[in-house]
């Protein structure tokens, strides 16, 4: 008997289905804990994307047709005005079908701490960067529930060849977006389905600029892997090993007496010109490294005025102020490597970081908005390192709280680092491949004495 009754609902239900052929979507809320990744729904494309897909998945999933007229997106960016938003029906006309969708985006440790850490599937969400959540609510004309699901996707980031800065607030580019709102689309419009949970392993997003991104798209990327300051990759198919040791400091002078009898002429006029001979220590912060499979060691040491009477505000500060001149010093045993000068602070007002808007970190067509506003950001070096290095000249740029460094050999750009108090990966530009060269300039920029 409960077999004949199933049949007889099914029927009816079909026969229901035919007959009402049209539905409206009566909104689409959007909301993000982090801020800028719902203005993607602002692009025409994704827009069309949503379109395309819903239309599919009404018309095969309930003989649906949708309605055309553009998606009545709504982005809010406070939860307080998201809340005081309640839904409302364009029409009564009972042909009409009507579908809500609402789109949100968590932080992972706030969604574990809130009434959706009961979901069964915590451990994805515990590892993810970023959580979103795609709801649809649909209603037959009579404004009958048909259909109300909730989709959580939790946002891990995986391996790619771009490169460049990253966001701290946004985790998927404007074409992992649309996938992800298509995907869940998919999920939530399908009664049967069972998932509540899934884990989108997403490329990382990098902000747009006008000097790295140019240079990417036929770059290598080098994964570093970093543990307890020792950095391996593998460089021309061969593992490498760069170990940081540890950080010491050598005496130069010390109030009227030269402690130091290898100091240079240069350094020690570089000294007198501070004027602070007599009240001033000068040092050299000395940094030992070394390259573990070429079994060479390594020697940095950086000249600086510890003055007692300055007006430094951290600690960071008395150890930082380097004297001017090519007074520093990186020795591979004995033989002296390289000499070079170090500037903090400098600006170059021709690059520029575009904080609106977003890459993969490979193609510029791939560039996208997340913002209203333009807001670009002027480059400012916190070091620059320039001098000699095996015969050639080099310049080391740190910017971005150090978390980006790029590495010219005769003003030529050959690489780019990111990673502020270890390597995390480096992209070789324009096929530059000396191993050497490339190693001890890492060194150099990841001298701990400079973080």
């Amino acid at each position: 008997m409960k077999r004949v009754v199933y049949i007889c609902l099914f029927m009816l239900t079909s026969f229901y289905l035919e007959a009402q052929n049209k539905v409206v979507i009566e909104s689409i809320r959007s909301y993000s804990m982090f801020g800028p990744t719902m203005y993607y729904l602002e692009d025409p494309n994704i827009q069309a994307g949503i379109t395309a897909k819903l239309k599919t998945l009404l018309s095969s999933n309930y003989n649906l047709t949708l309605v055309e007229e553009a998606l009545p997106i709504q982005i809010y960016y406070t939860p307080e005005a998201l809340k005081n938003n309640n839904a409302s029906f364009k029409t009564n006309d009972t042909s009409t079908w009507h579908l809500f969708v609402e789109l949100y985006e968590y932080d992972p440790s706030t969604f574990m701490s809130g009434s959706m850490s009961q979901l069964e599937d915590t451990v994805i969400i515990k590892k993810s960067k970023s959580v979103f959540q795609i709801s649809i609510l649909l209603a037959n004309g009579q404004k009958q529930i048909i259909n109300d699901q909730n989709i959580f996707a939790a946002i891990t980031t995986t391996a790619s060849s771009g490169g460049g800065i990253s966001p701290k607030n946004i985790f998927l580019t404007k074409k992992s977006f649309g996938s992800l709102v298509q995907v869940g689309l998919q999920m939530a419009l399908d009664s049967s389905n069972t998932t509540e949970v899934v884990e989108i392993k997403a490329p990382p997003v990098y902000y747009a600029d006008n000097f790295i991104l140019k240079h990417l798209k036929n770059a290598t990327k080098i994964e570093v892997k970093e543990n307890k300051s020792v950095w391996q990759f593998n460089m021309e198919g061969n593992p490498e090993v760069l170990r940081m040791g540890e950080q010491l400091y050598d005496e130069i002078w010390v109030k009227r007496k030269l402690i130091d009898s290898s100091a240079s002429p240069l350094l020690l006029s570089k000294m007198k010109e501070t004027g602070n001979m007599s009240s001033s220590d000068f040092i050299y912060l000395r940094q030992e490294c070394r390259d573990v499979y070429q079994d060479k060691n390594y020697t940095i040491k950086l000249a600086t005025e510890i003055d007692p009477f300055g007006q430094a505000i951290s600690k960071k500060d008395i150890f930082t102020n380097f004297l001017p001149g090519m007074v520093n010093l990186m020795l591979r045993g004995k033989d002296t490597v390289a000499v070079f000068g170090i500037f903090k602070y400098v600006g170059d007002p021709l690059k520029q970081i575009y904080l609106d808007k977003t890459t993969n970190g490979i193609d510029s067509s791939s560039t996208a908005s997340i913002s209203k506003e333009d807001y670009t950001f002027k480059v400012n070096y916190d070091y620059q390192m320039t001098g000699k290095i095996n015969g050639a000249h080099f310049t080391i740029y740190s910017f971005w709280n150090n978390e980006m460094k790029e590495l010219y050999i005769n003003n030529q750009l050959i690489g780019i680092v990111k990673g502020k108090t270890d390597p995390e990966n480096f992209m070789l530009i324009n096929g530059y491949n000396n191993p050497t060269m490339i190693k001890e300039l890492l060194l150099i920029a990841y001298n701990k004495f400079l973080l």
